[in-house]
C-alpha cells in the first residue's frame, strides 16, 4: 500500500531587516546598497550613507554597488553625506 504525501510546501527566503527603526520583509539572500536604499518610501536619498550596524565592532558604510548578505535581524541607519559644522 502506498500513501499519498504532499511534500512540504518551499516558502522562499524571508528576511526581517531594519533600516533607520523601520522594519523591511525582504526575500533575497544578497541586495546591493541601491536596493536597500530603495527599500523605504521615498527611497534614501544620494545625500545620506547607508551604514549596516555592527554590534561590537565598527559600523560599516554600504555603497551603491556593494553586495550585502541578508540575514534575519540586519540593521542599517542613514545619515548625512556631509555634516557641516557651524558657524563660530
Amino acid at each position: 500500500m502506498t500513501t499519498n504525501v504532499e511534500p512540504p510546501e518551499v516558502r522562499p527566503d524571508e528576511f526581517h531587516i531594519q533600516i533607520d527603526r523601520v522594519h523591511f520583509t525582504v526575500n533575497q539572500r544578497k541586495l546591493t546598497g541601491a536596493q536597500l536604499r530603495a527599500l523605504p518610501t521615498p527611497p534614501i536619498g544620494s545625500d545620506r550613507d547607508l551604514y549596516e550596524i555592527r554590534p561590537g565592532d565598527q559600523d560599516r558604510l554600504i555603497g551603491d554597488a556593494e553586495e550585502v548578505a541578508i540575514r534575519d535581524g540586519l540593521r542599517f541607519f542613514t545619515a548625512p553625506k556631509h555634516i557641516n559644522p557651524g558657524i563660530q
